[in-house]
């Protein structure tokens, strides 16, 4: 008995060491998490204005720059996100892409409704 309990709970603290996630693949999943994001934010910003998208992409990927080139590509940057039109064009875009995100995971849900019959039941008994 004392075996059963003593192989019970090896294997399930093997089983969950398996499953544990390293500090590599933690930080590896991070990037590419963050990497998706600065894209999304690039392809929405080029949905209005491509400018705006090159030097958003520029930001993200900064090369080394002297100060006084800092400061000229700050300055550009700001002037361009500022603007009121690429702010509100960017709003809409950013709304535009949660909208198309929630019908996809709505018309996901509404497929596999169909194989389930009986929940879909008691709204046809009404």
């Amino acid at each position: 008995m004392k075996m059963l309990q003593t192989a019970a709970v090896l294997s399930a603290a093997l089983s969950l060491a398996a499953c544990a996630v390293t500090p590599e693949q933690r930080a590896a999943r991070e990037a590419a998490q963050r990497k998706y994001e600065q894209d999304l934010q690039v392809s929405l910003a080029a949905q209005c204005d491509k400018e705006t998208a090159e030097l958003m992409r520029e930001q993200f990927d900064a090369p080394p720059r002297s100060d006084k080139e800092q400061k000229a590509f700050r300055l550009r940057y700001v002037d361009k996100v500022a603007d009121p039109m690429f702010q509100a064009c960017y709003k809409m875009a950013w709304q535009n892409y949660i909208a198309r995100q929630e019908l996809e995971r709505l018309r996901y849900y509404d497929d596999w409704a169909d194989f389930y019959p009986f929940r879909r039941f008691c709204y046809y008994c009404w």
